[in-house]
């Protein structure tokens, strides 16, 4: 509650600049889609709504320009459509990893494989969406995987390509994965 009153108050009589920092955090789902509204709302109105936030994945939905900082410096500034291009894949194939796989796929496409808990983010080139299809559900007849989403790539994706970090080798994810099985 704390957290919607402070942001009630930035919003109810907005200056020209708004800053909001997490005003996500602790928000539950139906107010988290109202308080997005608003965001965009006060935007649309002619505030600068300056946004401070670590879900990237709402923001991407409400945000016209950003700003990647890594240890305090800007390593990428953009629209979303433009940090997107700059990836060197255009889609995202993610696949829940059944927890009995025994082994994990090596992704075809050339591209990294992210681990996030039981699932793989591959990178798929746009011309590859057919074939990737076609490989997560021979995975999933298999039962390597339980299920998968092909979509397009994400801020989430530019994010973690311009700060690193969890891009893994096939024979560290099975470690990993071994691990967290554990």
């Amino acid at each position: 509650m704390k957290r919607l009153v402070a942001f009630a108050m930035a919003a109810v009589t907005p200056g020209r600049l708004v800053m909001l920092d997490e005003p996500t955090n602790d928000v539950d789902p139906i107010r988290r889609r109202l308080l997005w509204q608003q965001v965009r709302s006060l935007a649309d109105e002619g505030a600068a709504v300056l946004l401070v936030t670590h879900n990237v994945v709402e923001a991407e939905r409400s945000v016209d320009r950003l700003a990647i900082l890594d240890a305090g410096r800007v390593v990428a500034e953009g629209t979303p459509a433009e940090l997107k291009a700059g990836l060197g894949a255009e889609l995202r194939l993610e696949l829940v990893v059944d927890p009995r796989a025994t082994e994990l796929p090596v992704s075809p496409f050339g591209q990294s494989v992210v681990p996030v808990g039981n699932r793989l983010i591959v990178g798929v080139p746009m011309d590859a969406a057919g074939p990737a299809v076609g490989w997560a559900e021979s995975l999933q007849r298999a039962g390597v995987v339980e299920e998968f989403t092909l979509g397009p790539a994400t801020l989430e994706d530019v994010y973690v390509a311009m700060v690193g970090g969890l891009e893994v080798r096939p024979a560290e994810m099975e470690e990993s994965f071994d691990a967290s099985a554990a």
